[in-house]
């Protein structure tokens, strides 16, 4: 009986020994695994409420005269230009078609999870070579897998490696998909997760900003934690159903692009909601002097300053492309109250899209 019990228990502890093994493999596996657990590859446990697919029709997703129109045949209201973003799922890629078929940008994934070469994107190369060849503009995103902030630091890094030399145009996109990610992190976590990925590509210089669903970013992301990135949403429908502000819109997988077999992703950049909402702090910097600063203070961005004398009343330009994130402005009357604000602006595509303006703020001068 006793030789019989440790049989069983030696038995018993290499079955939980390997059930361990497995498991811990799994989940190791799980961030190498290029295949996510997300909707974006039809995860059907992930298809969120919202992420419908339009009907297509002739003209779906194309331009016609200063207007693009969506796969029920309506007005994308303040679309302002038409991209495509592209991974290895989409092969091997003929830039210079891709731009003629009226491609305005692209956001290339340049890999996935942490910074390990073995999880770049097998076709980061070919398609950022292929993209600055042909002149389109790009940006890029990476896949993530963190569920802490030491891994969304080496996510930060992992983008750093591969974008050092290259001249973006558009931001690096923290995409923020992943099944495992809002299964084992709180809200409040994930917000500390993308803060440390978003600061840490900020301090080298780029934009940062954050990709996920309509249905995510309306229950699962902190809405104050995130109003201080861009937001690119996907949501599969006819028009964006997101409430809040946004940078970008990925309409569909289902679209056609000539230079692409098979479909992709395509995403239309909201004008009117291409910037974060600037913040303004006014502060007296001597006798009759005062500082505006501002932020977010983005690469390729730049700032227009306003004043007035009375909180209603007409203001006028300061300056109108300041970029080193505050200026002083001198010779105003000293004990009178100012009233002060800003807008953002930046070129795209040739023309200057302009964000809204900041609150008012007002400082009285020494």
């Amino acid at each position: 009986m006793r030789n019989r019990s440790l049989k069983q228990i030696g038995v018993s502890f290499m079955l939980l020994c390997a059930a361990f093994f497995c498991l811990h493999t799994g989940v190791q596996a799980e961030e190498k695994g290029d295949q996510a657990n997300s909707f974006r590859y039809g995860a059907s446990a992930l298809q969120q409420p919202g992420l419908s697919f339009g009907l297509m029709n002739a003209g779906a997703w194309q331009r016609s005269g200063d207007a693009y129109y969506s796969s029920n045949g309506q007005v994308i209201k303040g679309a302002y230009a038409k991209g495509i973003d592209v991974s290895s799922n989409n092969g091997t890629i003929d830039w210079n078609a891709v731009k003629a078929d009226g491609i305005d940008f692209a956001i290339i994934r340049c890999g996935y999870g942490m910074n390990q070469t073995d999880q770049d994107d097998s076709q980061w190369l070919a398609n950022v070579t292929g993209c600055e060849a042909a002149g389109i503009p790009y940006g890029v995103y990476i896949y993530s897998y963190a569920d802490s902030v030491s891994r969304a630091v080496s996510e930060a890094d992992h983008v750093l490696r591969l974008i050092n030399g290259r001249n973006l145009s558009y931001p690096v996109y923290f995409d923020i998909e992943d099944a495992s990610i809002f299964s084992s992190t709180t809200a409040k976590q994930r917000g500390k997760i993308a803060k440390a990925f978003c600061d840490r590509i900020e301090a080298a210089g780029y934009e940062a900003a954050i990709y996920s669903s309509n249905y995510s970013f309306t229950n699962d992301l902190p809405e104050k934690t995130f109003d201080q990135w861009g937001r690119w949403v996907a949501h599969y429908s006819a028009q964006c159903g997101y409430k809040g502000t946004y940078q970008m819109w990925q309409a569909t997988n289902q679209g056609r692009v000539a230079g692409i077999q098979g479909t992709v992703d395509i995403n239309f950049l909201i004008s009117d909601q291409i910037f974060v909402k600037p913040t303004i702090k006014v502060s007296t910097a001597g006798k009759k002097k005062v500082k505006v600063s501002w932020k977010p203070k983005k690469k390729g961005t730049t700032c227009q300053v306003y004043y007035s004398k009375s909180k209603k009343g007409r203001f006028k330009s300061v300056t109108k492309n300041a970029k080193k994130g505050s200026v002083k402005i001198k010779k105003l009357k000293s004990g009178k109250r100012y009233y002060f604000k800003v807008r953002l602006s930046r070129q795209i595509n040739g023309v200057t899209v302009y964000s809204k303006y900041s609150k008012t703020v007002s400082v009285r001068v020494r």
